[in-house]
């Protein structure tokens, strides 16, 4: 039976005969499927490109199912992702009901049940990561009444079925391992997804940051570089803290080998993840992708401000990763006034800073 669907999906069969359906591409990622026509389609601007929103009318009743296909970027461990569905759903008072991965095409996709109130209404969602080795991963969010729900994920299996590749291929599977070259801008995928097996690309001209801190990472003495106005304190082995004259909290950096330790953007989630505990609630969430700075360091950061227990939390964790070597940034602070001027602070240090080894 397995091999009929999947033998169904790469030709691009519907296995609902009798509704009368149309093609949806998804040009970024790069996948196609069918759907009924009765569903309707809208799509909103996402940096480059769009997401796209299904309206799916529920027989019998005036209210509104939704499909959203979007993509995200994600290069770590299936437990991983699961664990930070569990969480962020905890922060929203949202239970998650059952975790599972599903094949289509071959490749695990990841999915999360989760019931809730939405303004008195009892609603359900399934949030579904496709789990290819490509930069972006496609992203499905289906949202339903409760009391439809069921019925709703059937016809959403039946989607599935017809999933494929614009390209005619099978998908692969993600392996956290390969290191991905990540594109500044998202370019469609009408003949092959982008799958990422190359280097880093750095910029063709740098900088040098002249303030250097001297660390041992794996052994090693490695020198981290930083512009003019920082400073360093509690230097020991690959730790360090970093101050400046307008920052209202210093930094903790830990520097680490690739050689050692994980991928650094699957460090970076991992220690993202480590710190949801401490939100109640996440008003305010900004993921920048990895890009290469002035240096030709490759950097990216994720902040998020919320409540905790004792009021507002501002929290930023950044990654920069260059050769063999990688930091990892921590910034913590309860005052959301003085965030911006931190944040300016914080940037600028991110568009200069670089590792390379100790002459």
């Amino acid at each position: 039976m397995k091999i009929a669907l999947l033998l169904a999906a790469i030709c691009g069969l519907s296995f609902s005969q009798d509704v009368p359906t149309a093609t949806f591409t998804e040009p970024f990622a790069g996948f196609q499927f069918n759907y009924p026509k009765t569903w309707t389609i809208t799509k909103t601007k996402k940096k480059e490109s769009w997401r796209s929103v299904f309206s799916i009318p529920l027989e019998g009743t005036s209210d509104k199912a939704q499909l959203e296909v979007d993509r995200t970027e994600f290069h770590a461990t299936t437990d991983l992702w699961q664990t930070i569905q569990l969480r962020a759903n905890e922060q929203l008072h949202r239970q998650v009901v059952r975790q599972w991965s599903q094949e289509v095409l071959g490749v695990p996709m990841l999915f999360s049940r989760i019931d809730y109130n939405d303004r008195g209404t009892p609603t359900s969602a399934v949030v579904g990561l496709f789990y290819t080795r490509t930069n972006e991963k496609l992203l499905l969010r289906l949202t339903s009444p409760t009391a439809s729900f069921d019925k709703v994920f059937y016809e959403f299996n039946r989607i599935l079925e017809t999933m494929r590749q614009t390209d005619g291929k099978l998908p692969q599977e993600d392996d956290p391992s390969v290191e991905f070259t990540v594109e500044k801008k998202m370019e469609k995928a009408p003949v092959t997804p982008h799958v990422i097996d190359a280097a880093k690309t750095t910029p063709t001209s740098k900088v040098k940051p002249p303030v250097v801190v001297d660390l041992v990472v794996s052994l090693k003495k490695v020198n981290l570089r930083m512009p003019l106005g920082w400073s360093s304190a509690k230097v020991k082995g690959n730790t360090l803290d970093l101050t400046e004259s307008t920052l209202s909290e210093p930094l903790h950096v830990q520097l680490f080998s690739v050689l050692d330790s994980d991928p650094a953007m699957t460090a970076l989630t991992k220690l993202s993840a480590s710190f949801l505990d401490q939100f109640k609630t996440v008003t305010t969430r900004e993921d920048t992708n990895p890009v290469a700075n002035k240096a030709g360091c490759t950097v990216a950061s994720v902040w998020r401000i919320g409540k905790g227990d004792q009021g507002d939390i501002v929290a930023c964790e950044a990654m920069g990763s260059m050769g063999d070597y990688y930091f990892l940034l921590t910034y913590r602070h309860t005052n959301r006034a003085s965030y911006k001027t931190d944040r300016k602070a914080i940037d600028l240090l991110l568009k200069q800073v670089s590792i390379e080894l100790a002459p």
